[in-house]
């Protein structure tokens, strides 16, 4: 919920009050004052689109990377300050990434005289960044620049910066910012940073107060492990396993390492079922092919497992009311 409430503060600044961008996000505005509340990938899409909109700002990931703070990310934040050197710092970012982003995992290497930090996309299912990554991605190397400055007082020049997606039409605030070799439609996200920089010291390190905060952010880490419900996990199971045929629940069950019988009653406990589940998923991944790749109709059809094409359009317009073709043509 911090990244909701960073980019509500933020666009206030453009003259946006919370209440009309929240409006416009489909997002509840009391839900700002709720710091644990989850808040699904749809809406974070929403809200970046409308911050975009309502503030004309096409670089507004890089604008409130720019002017991040780290008390925005709560419990790590703490951490961060507390930590005694930059390396520290990196490796504690690496932990905890999940306690403030669902959608990344942030993590970094050493090689050869080099620091390779990379911001890799989650794969899964309703993760909005692998749809429109720009200004959430932007935004988080933009904020590590400026978070670094104030940690340790010393100014971050990349060697370079790589960016999955789209070469905006004007990168003139991206040059000014980082200051280096831009990289757009790259392998992954990355910046590639001088290995001396792991060495700064940090301006507000405590030991003490770091071990107390870590101690906080690991409890609340281990419980979010075990948020990991029946439900989610055969999700992402399916998703592994349907590769032009369907998975059977024994299949699934086998994966999970769970008996079908067990399976079976867990996810009736969650108030679903396994059909249930495959349908949702196949939906899921239909719309993102669609959506998001050139792939042909008929060969997302056998992706999904359908053995006949007449029969996913059949689901297709069950589930969204349209034809694969219509949809795909507005998309």
């Amino acid at each position: 919920m911090s990244i909701v409430r960073d980019i509500v503060q933020y666009a206030a600044t453009y003259k946006v009050d919370a209440e009309s961008l929240c409006k416009a996000a489909g997002i509840e505005l009391e839900l700002i004052e709720m710091p644990d509340q989850q808040i699904t990938g749809e809406f974070l899409r929403n809200l970046w689109r409308e911050a975009v909109r309502l503030t004309g700002d096409e670089n507004f990931g890089l604008h409130l990377g720019e002017a991040f703070n780290v008390a925005a990310i709560g419990i790590v934040g703490y951490v961060l300050l507390n930590c005694n050197t930059f390396n520290q710092v990196l490796e504690k970012l690496s932990r905890y990434t999940h306690l403030f982003s669902q959608g990344v995992y942030i993590n970094f290497s050493v090689c050869k005289g080099q620091v390779l930090c990379d911001c890799e996309i989650v794969d899964h299912l309703k993760n909005y960044l692998l749809e429109e990554p720009r200004h959430p991605i932007e935004s988080t190397f933009a904020a590590l620049i400026t978070a670094t400055k104030m940690l340790t007082g010393q100014q971050l020049y990349p060697h370079a910066v790589w960016f999955q997606h789209s070469r905006p039409q004007n990168i003139s605030e991206h040059e000014r910012i980082f200051r280096t070799n831009i990289h757009f439609k790259a392998l992954t996200n990355r910046l590639i940073l001088d290995a001396d920089c792991l060495n700064w010291s940090i301006l507000s390190a405590n030991p003490s107060l770091l071990s107390l905060f870590e101690q906080h952010a690991t409890a609340m880490l281990n419980e979010m492990s075990q948020e990991n419900t029946h439900s989610k996990l055969v999700v992402q199971a399916i998703s592994r396993h349907l590769k032009g045929e369907v998975p059977s629940l024994k299949t699934i069950a086998h994966s999970l390492a769970i008996s079908v019988r067990n399976l079976q009653r867990e996810l009736q406990t969650e108030g679903t079922s396994y059909q249930q589940l495959l349908d949702a998923t196949r939906k899921e991944l239909a719309l993102r092919y669609l959506k998001t790749t050139d792939t042909p109709i008929h060969d997302v059809a056998f992706l999904l497992g359908f053995s006949e094409p007449s029969a996913f359009h059949r689901a297709f317009k069950r589930w969204t009311g349209k034809t694969p073709r219509a949809y795909q043509a507005i998309h």
